[in-house]
C-alpha cells in the first residue's frame, strides 16, 4: 500500500531536518524551488535543486531536510508518496528534546549553561523558520 501526502512549504519555512527508519519516499515538485539535503551513511551530505515538474527519491532511515529557494519567489507544494501505509517520522527538534540537557551539551562539545532550553514547536512541528546563510537575499534580510 502507497500512503500519499499534500505538503505546502511558505517561502519563510523549511521542512525540519529528519527521517523515515523504514520507509522510502518518493516526491514530486507541482510548484515552487527548493533545495534538499540528503545525509548518506558515510556521514556525506548530497545537496539538490529542484523545481517545478521534478521527481526525488529518499531511501529509507536516510536523514534528509528541504527547504524553499528564495529566488522561487513562493511557497513549495510537494506531493509525496511514502512505501509504507504509516510512515514514521522522526525529526531532530524531537530527537534533541528527548535527550537530557547535559548529555546534548556533552555530546556538541558546550557548556549546558551555552545550550538553548529546546522548547516543543507550537504551530507545526513539522515546518520551521528558515534562514540559511547561503542565500544572500535571506542573509540580508535577517541581519
Amino acid at each position: 500500500m502507497v500512503r500519499q501526502y499534500s505538503l505546502v512549504i511558505e517561502d519563510t519555512g523549511m521542512r525540519e531536518p529528519h527521517w523515515h527508519p523504514i520507509t522510502a519516499e518518493m516526491g514530486y515538485v507541482h510548484r515552487g524551488q527548493a533545495r534538499m539535503t540528503v545525509l548518506d551513511p558515510d556521514g556525506s551530505t548530497d545537496t539538490y535543486y529542484l523545481k517545478e515538474g521534478d521527481m526525488y527519491y529518499i531511501p529509507p532511515a536516510y536523514p534528509h531536510q528541504i527547504e524553499v529557494l528564495p529566488e522561487g519567489g513562493t511557497d513549495i507544494h510537494f506531493c509525496i508518496f511514502f512505501d509504507q501505509p504509516a510512515p514514521q517520522d522522526v525529526g531532530y527538534k524531537a530527537s534533541a528534546m528527548a535527550m537530557p540537557h547535559e548529555a546534548m551539551a556533552a555530546n556538541l562539545g558546550v557548556s549546558r549553561k551555552n545550550l538553548p532550553d529546546l522548547e516543543g514547536a507550537l504551530v507545526d512541528p513539522l515546518i520551521v523558520a528558515r534562514v540559511n546563510t547561503v542565500d544572500p537575499v535571506r542573509a540580508k534580510a535577517s541581519l
